[in-house]
């Protein structure tokens, strides 16, 4: 089954969360799926930070390139219909993706979850999709 993950997942691994890490990398080995709007959302992730003075120019880099280097690992796909699941915009993205193609949600992000789950739409927390075995 492939997997989708919501764009705070990858950013929590990016900054070094343990438990979002995992679950990256396990799923990157059952093949992910990333709706187009995933890489705007990480860019604009990293501009937002380029304006806050608590990260270093060297911290910034790394964040950068764990991005670019996820980015290259995932299919970033747009064939799939928007549908309205969430009130929050982004996330009937990652929702929508997940139920065109059958694939499992990964969001550690509440309204997406219940969002997900009330459209019956497979997903899990980071730490649930960690507690499965392969």
């Amino acid at each position: 089954m492939k997997v989708v993950i919501d764009t705070n997942v990858v950013i929590s691994a990016a900054l070094g969360s343990r438990t979002c890490s995992k679950a990256v990398i396990k799923a990157l080995d059952q093949g992910v799926i990333e709706p187009l709007i995933f890489v705007q959302e990480l860019r604009s992730f990293i501009k937002k930070l380029k304006g806050k003075e608590k990260y270093r120019h060297i911290e910034l880099e790394h964040l950068s390139n764990f991005i670019d280097y996820f980015i290259t690992m995932v299919e970033i796909v747009d064939d799939y219909r928007l549908l309205p699941y969430s009130t929050d915009f982004p996330d009937n993205h990652f929702i929508s993706l997940a139920a065109a193609r059958n694939a499992l949600l990964i969001t550690g992000d509440k309204l997406c979850l219940e969002s997900a789950l009330t459209g019956n739409v497979n997903c899990k927390t980071p730490a649930q999709y960690l507690s499965e075995s392969f």
